[in-house]
């Protein structure tokens, strides 16, 4: 199916992000772009078979992968079967470049979808929004574009492979356990006695999963439920650290302060005046 819009671009180009394209294209047209193209571009093949130069290389897409083309930076596509169906957004913003960086496309990219209908219904959203041309619809679909990026990140590079979703698989156990007993003094030992995997394997897998040491993670557990007793109120910042798993209070404030950037204190008193 072929559904586009381009819509009329106002103040939310002021914006972080925003959406300057979106649609499906059921055969997908040769474009060939010497200078590039003006804005970021996300397209991903549903259907057929197609294919994509640039930098010299060529790629074959088909259904479930797709390419990240950044601005400016010259390419060629093109359907190598009688369908080749895509979905594409092109979009830019202030904030892009940067987060780009984050989510681990700093340069063109060929990658493939774990779900592309988790995917394409947010992109659909995108296209019925801007096709009402309601004066805010480009405002709403700002937030619905960092939706989008932050979906595609997690598909394309948290879960890109059934060994990786295995590893988290794998690694759940061990999750489950530090969350029921943060409270507790922890060894790494225990820990991979979890699983009954060597500390060293236990390290790699936490690292290939969530980008964090075990005791890492274990630490932002233990912050995220002293904020919950921070805001209560009904506990001493002593007993709290006590409660959370730190016999030195002091330790715990340091390890607080370099997570949040304040003190527990501070994290009290701010969200006291702001009356949460």
């Amino acid at each position: 199916m072929t559904d586009f819009t381009y819509p009329i671009l106002n103040d939310e180009v002021q914006l972080p992000f925003y959406v300057v394209g979106v649609g499906s294209s059921d055969t997908e047209w040769h474009v060939k772009r010497d200078e590039g193209f003006p804005y970021y571009q996300f397209i991903y093949c549903v259907r057929g078979q197609g294919k994509l130069l640039i930098d010299g290389k060529e790629f074959v897409i088909e259904e479930g992968q797709g390419f990240y083309l950044p601005k400016d930076y010259p390419h060629e596509y093109f359907p190598t079967q009688e369908i080749w169906e895509t979905h594409w957004v092109t979009f830019d913003g202030k904030a892009v470049p940067d987060f780009m960086n984050t989510i681990s496309f700093p340069h063109w990219r060929v990658f493939e979808i774990s779900n592309v209908s988790a995917i394409d219904v947010l992109l659909k959203k995108m296209l019925h929004v801007l096709k009402t041309n309601y004066y805010y619809s480009g405002h709403q679909c700002s937030a619905m574009l960092y939706q989008f990026l932050l979906e595609l990140n997690r598909y394309v590079n948290l879960q890109s492979s059934p060994n990786e979703s295995y590893k988290l698989k794998q690694l759940q156990p061990v999750i489950d356990y530090i969350d029921n007993n943060y409270m507790e003094e922890i060894e790494l030992k225990q820990l991979s006695d979890v699983i009954g995997l060597s500390p060293q394997y236990l390290c790699r897998l936490f690292k290939d999963c969530l980008n964090l040491r075990p005791f890492e993670y274990l630490a932002r557990k233990r912050i995220q439920e002293a904020k919950t007793l921070l805001l209560e109120e009904k506990f001493t910042i002593n007993e709290i650290a006590r409660k959370v798993g730190y016999n030195d209070c002091s330790y715990f404030c340091a390890v607080f302060k370099r997570n949040e950037m304040l003190s527990p204190a501070e994290f009290r008193a701010l969200h006291k005046r702001m009356g949460i």
